[in-house]
């Protein structure tokens, strides 16, 4: 029996150095699996921490343009806003001339030679009887008058040479003007 015991001795002791050798080889195996793993994990977090620098650099940049155009728009919208103030103004003061300097623009800018009977003149109803002394020759309509500026009438067609309407039409013009006054 003791070769029997030997023979089983033998046996199990071949089978654990075998169980200790797959053991040995599946650890190995293991820690070189684990070891690659953690490679790739490695590589693939500096490819995520890349893109997420690249990205955070985007954004940044998109910020700083977004804030650098809001305060653009905002000068822009100033500037508007000081423009819009000086034709306010502009148009006041025209709308209200006294009455020396409303005659002479209309002196300067009616051609009295160009009036018939078909023709006639609206003016700012305060002078009136001011404008029929001075313009003997031209037909004041007394029933129509203007805020500002004046309006010829023919044959019930019109042409408005009120200042509203002229600071209006000239608008861009003194937008551009302006600007190059102010914020040159």
């Amino acid at each position: 029996m003791s070769s029997l015991d030997n023979l089983t001795a033998k046996i199990l002791n071949d089978a654990k150095e075998k169980a200790a050798e797959i053991v040995k080889n599946a650890e190995a195996q293991a820690e070189e699996k684990f070891n690659s793993s953690l490679k790739k994990i490695d590589s693939r977090k500096e490819d995520i921490l890349e893109a997420a620098a690249k990205e955070r650099e985007l954004i940044s940049e998109r910020i700083k343009a977004s804030a650098g155009l809001k305060a653009r728009n905002e000068k822009l919208k100033a500037k508007q806003t000081v423009i819009e103030r000086v034709i306010g103004r502009l148009k006041d003061r025209l709308v209200n001339l006294n009455e020396e300097e409303y005659m002479n623009y209309l002196k300067k800018n009616i051609d009295t030679a160009s009036f018939n009977e078909n023709k006639k003149l609206i003016v700012k109803k305060e002078y009136i009887g001011r404008v029929k002394n001075e313009f003997p020759g031209i037909h004041v309509a007394e029933d129509e008058s203007v805020s500002s500026g004046f309006i010829i009438e023919e044959n019930g067609i019109q042409e408005n040479y009120t200042f509203e309407v002229k600071l209006d039409f000239m608008r861009d013009e003194l937008e551009v003007e302006i600007s190059k006054l102010l914020f040159s």
